[in-house]
């Protein structure tokens, strides 16, 4: 209950500012035109008074979760209960409320300033200004040098110096989407990410980096769940991170999430410079460079190992493919550093556009792994999917497929992992995939599927691993 009343505090907390400012423009009013407003303008402070009160407590409520900066909280708790205490004196000594009413407005505007300080973050009203020709380090660390373009030898080779990754990609986009709820100023959760110390502390729940797993890092794997998961980061209604933004997290906490690792000198050829931040590998000293693009490394564990794919390795994709998928939202992650297979993951290709499946037939000789979970998939999409013949792993969970969809995906050779969660297959659907030579692991929560089912497929195929999570059959 002291939860919920606490987290009423944004709601009412705009209802004395409303009534008091009102009250206020009422007095200039009337003086202005000479008429008498007094009872209206009584009846508007003692509304705004109570409110007032009532703002108070909920705030108070709402600082003892403790996710909120201590020094902040106070000056903005002590702001507030002034502005109220001045609110009621103002309905009651009609003597001296023009002064007062001139101090009410200075500390609606302080208590306001402090509100929206703890709310959005320090510079909400007044952003610093940006240096666009050097990078400073937050931290006590040397400032960052960027790309020094001076060539060094006649084949059109640049210099980078001192280069801080961390400090030049990922705190900028930690300021702009997450110091609002995890700073200084702001701790949902116990959680800051303002600093490095309290980035390897993490929340009070659990650690947010593990440093060269990106998909057991909060940090990282929060930003691609689906995006009405409660867990999903930012919340649903924020701002969204860029694919581009992900990718760099990612690709930071693969690399070992340094936060002092300097490149001292990297010779690049043909004019990569300006993608040089997002393609180099920490620790790393005079590594060269060919025109071909490399790609990122991975962010899965071995979720997909098999002969075929240590044996035989893909074509890298080029640029211009990947530079498609990208304004398609479509995250595509290799699966180890060795390979150039992919896994593809719709989770920010929203809305669901069915083209953009399409696109998949450019990529199916790496594409080994497909992520579609969420969306308005339908048997009609199936039929494009069933074209991608490397596919091992497929998620189709909370999807519109049915048993038709089954019948496509025999046609997957490599299927080895299959995610049918909250779909509405049957038996006869379950009874299909007995074709799929390959199959090891089904997952099958909340379908129509029965024990019966169950029992007959695996009569058929009795080292597929079925998982139907806590579900109980229940008896007809």
């Amino acid at each position: 209950m002291t939860y919920f009343l606490g987290h009423l505090h944004p709601l009412l907390v705009h209802l004395p500012i409303g009534i008091l400012l009102f009250g206020i423009l009422m007095m200039i009013y009337q003086q202005l035109t000479a008429k008498d407003m007094n009872q209206a303008i009584s009846f508007s402070f003692l509304a705004g008074s109570i409110t007032a009160l009532f703002s108070c407590v909920a705030g108070w409520l709402l600082a003892q979760s403790g996710e909120y900066d201590e020094v902040l909280i106070q000056k903005h708790q002590w702001a507030g209960i002034t502005t109220a205490i001045l609110s009621f004196a103002i309905y009651f000594i009609r003597r001296f409320r023009w002064v007062m009413v001139l101090m009410l407005a200075i500390l609606l505007t302080i208590t306001g300033h402090y509100g929206a300080t703890i709310t959005h973050g320090e510079h909400y009203f007044f952003p610093p200004i940006k240096d666009n020709d050097k990078i400073k380090a937050i931290s006590n660390d040397t400032p960052i040098n960027l790309i020094d373009t001076t060539p060094i030898n006649k084949k059109d080779t640049f210099k980078v110096v001192q280069y801080n990754i961390y400090q030049a990609e990922i705190v900028p986009i930690l300021k702009t989407n997450c110091y609002n709820c995890h700073s200084a100023a702001k701790q949902k959760e116990g959680l800051r990410l303002d600093t490095e110390s309290f980035i390897k502390k993490g929340s009070k729940n659990s650690l947010v980096l593990i440093t060269g797993d990106p998909l057991n890092s909060l940090l990282y794997s929060s930003l691609v769940l689906s995006i009405d998961d409660e867990k999903h980061m930012p919340p649903k209604g924020k701002h969204q991170l860029t694919q581009n933004e992900i990718q760099s997290i990612r690709k930071w906490i693969q690399n070992g999430a340094s936060f002092k690792t300097r490149v001292d000198t990297i010779y690049v050829k043909n004019r990569l410079a300006n993608h040089l931040s997002s393609q180099v590998e920490p620790l790393t000293k005079e590594k060269k460079y060919n025109n071909t693009f490399k790609q990122i490394p991975n962010n899965q564990p071995a979720l997909i190992h098999s002969p075929e794919i240590s044996a035989k390795n893909p074509d890298t994709l080029s640029k211009i493919v990947l530079n498609l998928f990208q304004q398609k939202n479509i995250i595509l992650t290799p699966i180890n550093k060795e390979s150039n297979y992919l896994m593809a993951n719709f989770v920010n290709a929203v809305p669901f556009d069915k083209s953009n499946l399409l696109l998949l037939k450019q990529i199916k000789q790496q594409l080994v792994a497909l992520k579609l979970s969420n969306l308005p998939i339908k048997d009609e999409d199936i039929k494009i999917i069933a074209g991608l013949y490397n596919i091992k792993k497929l998620q189709l969970e909370n999807t519109a497929i049915t048993n038709l969809s089954l019948e496509y995906l025999q046609q997957l050779p490599q299927l080895q992992t299959l995610n049918l969660y909250g779909t509405n297959i049957t038996d006869d659907g379950l009874y299909k995939l007995t074709q799929c030579k390959n199959l090891s692991v089904l997952y099958l929560w909340r379908t129509n599927i029965t024990e019966q089912g169950i029992t007959k497929f695996k009569m058929i195929k009795p080292a597929v691993k079925i998982e139907i999570g806590d579900f109980k059959f229940q008896a007809k």
